[in-house]
């Protein structure tokens, strides 16, 4: 008798290779990055156009809160290859339809079972910045646009502990003056969104989404009672980020697509850092190269009087004059510019310099004649 004409291996065979191909399999590394490094994944397709899609949902499916930029650099690491068909034999299941292996490099730090984060937010410039906490790296992710407290209610300087979540929440009316109104049912047209992280148990300050998304995209958002509000879209990544990679201590995994009210106090293993700061300029770099730009002191910090001593955490407040500017041009940017023009340049942002406005540093040397 030949084993391999037996129905039952066909039909055991034809079962495995249905299995190989629709599971997204690990078959290697790669340390194209030597600090995080990269694995490799494949899946396999009979056609190539939704192969970008596919990635994109894998991706987004692990780690949800993935930026665009680095969501794009995976995609185009793909590499396309024909598999050719083959047959077992007459009777087989098997047809000679073309396949196509789509093989993609993701980082490692992606691909972790637990991850940790660092909630990053400057307040005047109304802008969190996500980073990824991995093998002692502190890994940028994305910035998120926000709105923060209004001058009579501020977001407060610090570095704080998430420690509770809540799902759908209930809304009750800081203001004084609307104690006796109900609170807000949960819904879209909760002011707090449908999503709130805790992290200051001091001053009941938090971050949640909004029913006034069209808010976010305002140029000045100190706006709020004195929580953080993100974009609804953001704030439902972070839940599902939250849920699949950093609260390991209960499974949530039923809040996914949940609308009842839902609270849980974090485990000491699920908690993560806020930080909050108040610097009224930034130096940084991005796609077209280093640049400072400069924020509006939006509570009046410049009077030290205006500082909470309670609430506000002043090592974490940083105003825009010229020692600390040149301070952290050298931190940021070394000798790019030094002793007199570094003067020139600094003093020309602090005198001219328009608020929310980046200046790129190789335009500023055109301006100053400094190449």
């Amino acid at each position: 008798m030949n084993f391999y004409k037996h129905p039952a291996f066909r039909f055991i065979f034809i079962l495995l290779l249905q299995f190989l191909l629709i599971q997204s399999v690990y078959s290697g590394q790669e340390n194209d990055n030597p600090a995080i490094g990269s694995e490799k994944y494949f899946f396999e397709v009979t056609e190539t156009e939704s192969s970008d899609q596919i990635i994109e949902e894998q991706i987004r499916d692990i780690f949800p809160i993935i930026s665009d930029s680095d969501l794009n650099r995976i995609i185009s690491s793909k590499v396309i290859t024909e598999i050719k068909p083959f047959f077992i034999d007459s009777l087989s299941e098997v047809t000679n339809e073309v396949k196509y292996k789509v093989t993609f490099d993701v980082p490692k730090n992606f691909t972790v079972d637990t991850a940790k984060i660092l909630w990053s937010l400057n307040i005047p410039s109304f802008e969190s910045k996500i980073y990824q906490l991995y093998n002692g790296q502190q890994i940028y992710i994305d910035t998120w646009p926000n709105v923060v407290g209004k001058i009579s209610t501020k977001t407060y300087t610090g570095n704080f502990e998430a420690y509770k979540v809540r799902n759908y929440p209930f809304y009750k009316d800081p203001d004084p003056k609307k104690a006796s109104l109900p609170p807000t049912n949960p819904g879209p047209g909760n002011p707090l969104g449908l999503f709130v992280v805790h992290y200051d148990e001091n001053s009941l300050r938090y971050f949640h989404g909004t029913n006034q998304n069209k808010l976010l995209s305002n140029k000045m958002r100190n706006l709020s009672h004195g929580c953080v509000r993100n974009d609804n879209d953001n704030i439902a990544h972070m839940k599902e980020f939250l849920i699949k990679r950093v609260i390991k201590s209960k499974d949530l995994s039923a809040w996914l697509g949940s609308k009842k009210t839902l609270v849980y106090n974090l485990e000491e293993i699920d908690k993560f850092p806020v930080r909050i700061t108040y610097n009224t300029f930034e130096m940084g770099n991005d796609e077209t190269g280093e640049y400072i730009i400069l924020y509006k002191d939006i509570y009046n910090y410049s009077n030290p009087n205006n500082i909470h001593d309670e609430l506000d955490d002043p090592g974490l407040i940083m105003l825009t004059n010229s020692e600390n500017m040149k301070s952290e041009f050298k931190k940021n940017f070394g000798n790019a510019i030094q002793g007199d023009a570094l003067d020139l340049v600094i003093n020309y942002l602090i005198d001219n310099g328009e608020e929310y406005q980046k200046y790129y540093l190789s335009e500023l040397k055109t301006k100053f004649l400094l190449n």
